[in-house]
């Protein structure tokens, strides 16, 4: 049975867990890219789940693309 991440209300950004998310972005960019936007939630999942199983970080999908958003945009 695979391990799920928990249901996540708030998440502090450090600086490992930007960086992480940058990496898990670059990795998945041709995803998102080639798939409609309405479709990029799943991706967002996806990186979600690596930020928790692989590091531990517990950032939800959405904060994940909120994050995202605010480093590329300022």
């Amino acid at each position: 049975m695979a391990l799920a991440a928990p249901v996540v209300t708030s998440f502090e950004w450090t600086i490992d867990a930007a960086r992480e998310l940058i990496r898990l972005r670059r990795e998945n960019h041709d995803d998102f890219e080639f798939v409609p936007n309405n479709r990029h939630e799943r991706i967002w999942r996806t990186i979600f789940n690596q930020l928790f199983l692989n590091r531990g970080f517990a950032a939800s999908p959405s904060q994940c693309r909120r994050k995202w958003y605010s480093l590329k945009y300022g």
